[in-house]
């Protein structure tokens, strides 16, 4: 798969590199949402950096993660009296000094990489603050990737990154989604629709890639895989909301899920802090269209009409005047005398406005 839009990125790490090839070292915070391509970013900067002397380590998503895992990863690659303190159980402190003495004394840059420091622990936190104040001198540069989207204000990485964001080693590069051109390029080969996967995916690479592999017709499996395992994090109540969210179509109005479910804002926190929300203006909607369609397709039949029944009580009461909107929920909660009320109201004004399949497909 083509390398789309991150020309600037590389660009502006190699500059990175090349100056902490001069002993001018640095932090690379490399930032943006699961799927972007932080991980593909990087192996092609190692491809275009093949002098100097790599190192990799990764924080995992466990329910305790390892401390400082992602420093007895690059241990065991540079080697030396590191490696010796990690299996001999040295110090936090003499840990981090070693590391760092190994990487500010040789000739050849080093680079270390640090993947998904959102799941660090406090320990690999400090090891950031403790690098990122101390890189500037050494032939070294340290590039810690991480997911923004799921951050809380209270993360300690979000604290982590406030303390050190005034330092001059410390430098930040963000993966945005690609652009609808970018997407065009990528399905140019492919027979579907530019702007229907666009809407689908929102640009996401990962995305995009598994829906040009399996086409629109259902959301690819290792998609769904990725969207309800972030789901699956959530607590119960925030799960069920989440349910009710996806149902609720590409709109979800704060006073309409407030309608059907009073006091749930601290859920739709919850739901808005794993990253699947993302505001709106005043509303909210999923990050991408293709999570909603796997969160409303993992909903079990005996639920949807239970739930469409809530979102339509919810819009009645509330007085919305969307035929169309409120013949759907009618639909799914199996209500025939609301179907027949809505369906040929939302007929007559698709008709009147020309929109003729629309207005067939109510009537049927």
């Amino acid at each position: 798969m083509e390398l789309l839009e991150r020309q600037e990125a590389l660009a502006d790490m190699t500059r990175l590199a090349r100056e902490a090839g001069d002993g001018h070292g640095g932090l690379v915070l490399l930032c943006g949402e699961a799927g972007v391509g932080k991980t593909a970013v990087l192996e092609q900067f190692q491809r275009d950096l093949p002098a100097a002397r790599w190192s990799w380590g990764a924080c995992d998503s466990l329910f305790t993660p390892r401390p400082l895992g992602p420093l007895f990863d690059l241990a065991g690659q540079l080697g030396g009296e590191l490696d010796r303190l990690c299996r001999t159980g040295g110090g936090r402190e003499e840990l981090f000094g070693t590391l760092l003495r190994q990487v500010s004394d040789g000739a050849t840059l080093d680079v270390l990489v640090i993947e998904d420091i959102h799941w660090a622990d406090e320990a690999t936190i400090d090891l950031l603050r403790f690098l990122g104040r101390r890189l500037k001198g050494a032939r070294a540069l340290v590039i810690a990737s991480y997911r923004d989207e799921g951050l809380t204000t209270d993360h300690p990485l979000r604290v982590a990154l406030g303390d050190l964001a005034g330092l001059r080693s410390i430098h930040r590069v963000t993966l945005a989604p690609l652009s609808p051109p970018g997407v065009g390029r990528l399905a140019a080969a492919s027979g579907l629709d530019p702007a229907e996967l666009y809407r689908l995916t929102g640009g996401n690479p990962f995305f995009v890639t598994e829906v040009l592999q399996a086409g629109m017709r259902e959301v690819p499996a290792a998609a769904r895989d990725v969207v309800l395992a972030r789901s699956a994090r959530l607590s119960p109540p925030a799960r069920e909301l989440l349910d009710i969210t996806a149902l609720t179509g590409t709109r979800i109005e704060p006073d309409l899920i407030e309608a059907v479910d009073p006091g749930s804002a601290a859920l739709i926190d919850e739901i808005h802090a794993s990253g699947l929300l993302v505001e709106d203006g005043t509303r909210l909607r999923f990050r991408h269209e293709i999570a909603r369609l796997a969160v409303e397709q993992a909903i079990l039949a005996h639920r949807r009409g239970p739930i469409h029944r809530r979102i339509l009580a919810a819009l009645q009461a509330l007085g919305r005047a969307d035929d169309a909107r409120l013949a759907f929920h009618a639909e799914g909660a199996g209500d025939g005398p609301a179907v027949l009320k809505y369906a040929p109201a939302a007929a007559r004004q698709a008709a009147a406005l020309a929109s003729h399949q629309e207005a067939a497909a109510q009537y049927r």
